[in-house]
């Protein structure tokens, strides 16, 4: 039996073994990670990964993305409800008062969409799903029927063993041979979700002492700020707005999504809104951009993220100066302006020299290979 750890996230996921990033081979090319997208194509295939995310564009009621905001989700919660105000798919009900997506290929839940990834990162990565023990990361935020649903996907995607770490704990454990603090702080903040956790490092295995979260908060967030913004921009300058169809905004925020990344490398860039609709006018202006324009429109959705952690501490009983270490996980810390906000908040240096798409994956995969870890696992399929 071999063992892996996965972070299947929101908006990526990633595999590893032995602290270790498992390349996953896409049509030869290496990779590190595989967009946690499904897509359900006419002639009855199914696509994952960076092909299915650019059917976004073209296909969006069978091309679903971001499914892990409803994984476990009864079809009147409240995540549930907010899923659909955001989301463009055809939502339904299924017989288990699940949140169901209607497609090309039926109605299939979130925990499908999830062993679809499962099954893609196998077979990216050559591994036989029934010869591996593996842990699965998951939100500190989850409460237990969304642990046992993204259980059951890796049941279905056919794991001889399954069981769950809460990401915070998987990104400390990644941290744990590098530092000597006794109060760490994990800041996790992904595609969909917050986690905040404090972390006892002077016992072992490690202990979480306190953790909160926001299981509707993340880079996903921003995207739709910035193409809200952008949409204003070109209703102002061209009269015509691009939130009246829910697929052209969609597209629009893809093409926010495209601007953001690129502003974690570049200090400007341009948010290409020409052909986003094509009943449009014809050559729509690009809409410049910088990384303070981004942080703008981002700081409210950091702030809430500073009342979590405020709500953290006191629930630990600590303040910021008990804090010796911040650990940033998640690809959102990445958008401009957010690792200067959270340091002011703590008041020290941040740790990230571990790459914040890949930290979780490598902690779960410590916590899968070391059973004297077993203490920091949830529960077990």
């Amino acid at each position: 039996m071999y063992t892996v750890g996965i972070d299947l996230g929101t908006t990526n996921t990633v595999a590893a073994a032995n602290a270790g990033v498992l390349p996953l081979r896409v049509a030869d090319t290496p990779t590190p990670v595989l967009p946690s997208v499904v897509a359900y194509l006419p002639n009855g295939e199914v696509a994952v990964g960076a092909g299915a995310r650019e059917r976004r564009a073209i296909d969006i009621k069978n091309t679903i993305y971001s499914a892990k905001r409803v994984i476990g989700e009864t079809w009147h919660s409240y995540r549930a409800r907010e899923f659909q105000a955001h989301y463009p798919f055809d939502l339904v009900q299924t017989d288990s008062n699940q949140v169901g997506f209607k497609t090309r290929a039926g109605i299939v839940t979130a925990t499908d969409v999830a062993t679809e990834v499962l099954r893609a990162v196998c077979q990216y990565a050559a591994l036989d799903a029934h010869e591996i023990h593996a842990v699965v990361s998951v939100p500190a935020a989850f409460g237990r029927a969304q642990r046992v649903a993204t259980l059951l996907a890796m049941r279905a995607a056919g794991f001889a063993h399954a069981r769950c770490i809460a990401e915070p704990a998987a990104t400390a454990l990644a941290y744990l041979d590098r530092n000597d603090v006794h109060y760490g702080v994990v800041y996790d903040l992904g595609g969909g979700t917050f986690d905040l956790a404090v972390v006892d490092c002077s016992v072992h295995p490690i202990r979480i002492v306190a953790h909160g979260g926001d299981a509707y908060l993340g880079g996903d967030d921003i995207d739709h700020a910035l193409a809200n913004w952008a949409a204003e921009v070109v209703l102002r300058e061209c009269g015509w707005d691009l939130r009246s169809d829910r697929e052209v905004f969609t597209r629009l925020v893809m093409e926010a999504e495209r601007a953001k990344i690129r502003l974690s490398r570049m200090s400007s860039t341009t948010l290409e809104v020409d052909g986003v609709d094509a009943a449009g006018p014809p050559d729509l202006p690009a809409i410049p951009l910088d990384r303070d324009a981004v942080w703008r429109l981002s700081a409210s959705l950091i702030k809430r993220t500073f009342a979590i952690c405020d709500q953290v501490l006191s629930s630990a009983g600590l303040t910021v100066r008990d804090v010796e270490a911040v650990f940033l996980a998640g690809g959102a810390t990445l958008v401009p302006g957010v690792r200067d906000a959270v340091a002011e908040y703590f008041g020290k240096k941040l740790r990230y020299e571990l790459d914040p798409l890949h930290v979780v994956g490598l902690g779960a995969s410590i916590a899968a290979a070391r059973p004297q870890l077993a203490p920091l696992l949830l529960d077990d399929l």
